[in-house]
């Protein structure tokens, strides 16, 4: 019921947005007109369904920010409303393009996309609780909560964020005796032997049950009365608590499942479309870049370090997998650099060559892991492959560790195209990259690939201070 009334609010706001960005195209024309300007819109109807088309897809981007799109701060309502804006600017310059409309003034375009987003940053930061009032005004929910006081501060921010949607928050009902008042942070309504009379003498319409702050007996007892007085009932149980990780629910017929993953990669096509795009990037690569490539760096290093140009060394990969990636070899070849072969490299690192250094910064060193990749030991993007060592050592940290396994490993990744790179010295900086590296694995798609090649390439042309 709420997954719907929040849906409907962002639909809503979509089409005020996209009537809105209609009226500004038609007002800015006419106010230029009326300028002295004379704007030639042979295609009007074209250019007014490209703002609708436009529009409609931004609707996807509101629901990326559902979840506190009541509650935006400035910045992510800029970057909300920019990415919208940006879908409609390119959509109507595709038909500028397409029609090839010389006609048309650059000086409106541009006066109108920059009226828009004007326009989109200032509904995006005021219409959604105006609608949400108006939408709900007449359609408020009593709702209360049975559970122990102490579970209530597990609701706290659900409480919170919905109070806008018309859940209007009576009390909560408990299993034992109520508490002395000051203990309250809401107001004890009675126990669940009198929940019935509770909800018929303040007229409830929702009743939220904290299923793991009862008796499996007592939840049961709570949940029967409750639809017995025709409620709404809604079931609470929060397993993140104890596992530290987002838990998702799966139905496959008659079964349902708690699964920690949500693995987009599980899907046939989607691992078609990856495997499509790994062969598409590796093989230009190692057919025409990594030759030239490859006897340039070793005209460096027999002057600088003589040795083997390759350095192949086993890492960890799909389902635990052993395989050996390819990377130009950077540091000196000898046998206490052998001996040390899981120590991470640092700053300044003394077994780092010179021309090795520059490699290393500007990430040229891996590029013979397309090798791996047009093999299908590896991805172009995926979780980085760790020694086997350090997946031993990492996974004693973290219990979660080995999740990042269930993927190939990848040439750069979601972690490193966000600026995490190097040595890893805190259990924090371990955390952080392990829940981009889940965060990649659940939330997979192509698009997300493509944007992570985009800021790889970045981070090429512009190292990060932690690439050594």
């Amino acid at each position: 019921m709420l997954k719907n009334r929040q849906e409907g609010i962002l639909n809503l706001h979509g089409l005020w947005q996209a009537a809105c960005l209609l009226i500004l195209f038609l007002v800015t024309r006419e106010v230029f007109e009326m300028s002295g300007y004379r704007i030639r819109l042979d295609y009007l109807s074209l250019y007014l369904a490209s703002i609708v088309i436009g529009s409609i897809a931004s609707v996807r981007i509101l629901k990326r920010y559902a979840e506190h799109f009541l509650e935006l701060g400035w910045t992510r309502t800029f970057q909300l409303s920019f990415q919208q804006l940006i879908r409609v600017m390119l959509l109507q310059l595709a038909v500028v393009f397409a029609l090839k409309d010389v006609e048309i003034s650059r000086a409106f375009l541009g006066t109108y996309f920059i009226v828009s987003f004007l326009a989109l940053f200032t509904m995006n930061k005021i219409l959604p609780k105006h609608l949400c009032r108006l939408s709900f005004k007449t359609q408020v929910i009593p709702t209360i909560i049975v559970g122990s006081t102490k579970s209530l501060k597990s609701l706290d921010n659900w409480i919170t964020n919905k109070t806008n949607y018309g859940i209007e928050l009576v009390g909560y009902v408990s299993e034992d005796n109520c508490p002395p008042k000051k203990e309250q942070p809401i107001p004890c309504l009675g126990t669940i032997d009198s929940l019935e009379e509770t909800l018929n003498e303040h007229r409830i319409s929702q009743v939220v049950v904290i299923d793991r702050a009862l008796s499996s007996e007592a939840a049961k007892k709570a949940m029967s009365i409750s639809q017995k007085a025709g409620c709404r009932v809604r079931i609470y149980n929060n397993w993140q608590a104890d596992f530290q990780q987002r838990i998702m629910v799966e139905h496959e017929g008659d079964y349902t499942f708690l699964t920690y993953e949500d693995e987009p990669l599980e899907n046939p096509i989607n691992r078609m479309v990856k495997r499509g795009f790994d062969i598409a990037v590796s093989l230009p690569i190692v057919a025409f870049v990594l030759p030239p490539l490859t006897l340039f760096v070793w005209a460096f290093q027999r002057k600088q370090s003589p040795g083997p140009i390759f350095y192949a060394q086993p890492h960890t990969g799909m389902t635990k997998r052993t395989f050996h990636i390819i990377k130009y070899r950077t540091m000196h070849v000898s046998d206490e650099n052998q001996k040390n072969v899981a120590k991470q490299a640092t700053k300044g690192d003394s077994r780092i060559y010179a021309f090795g250094a520059i490699l290393r910064k500007t990430s040229l060193d891996e590029l013979p892991q397309f090798i791996n990749v047009l093999l299908g030991e590896m991805s172009v993007s995926g979780p980085r492959p760790h020694l086997i060592d350090h997946d031993r050592e990492f996974s004693e940290k973290l219990q979660v560790y080995y999740t990042r396994h269930f993927v190939k490993p990848g040439i750069t990744g979601l972690a490193q195209s966000l600026g995490f790179r190097g040595e890893i010295n805190e259990p924090e900086h371990l955390k952080e990259r392990i829940a981009y590296d889940i965060k990649y694995i659940n939330t997979w798609s192509f698009m997300l690939d493509l944007k992570i090649m985009l800021r790889t390439a970045k981070a090429v042309v512009f190292p990060p201070k932690s690439a050594y």
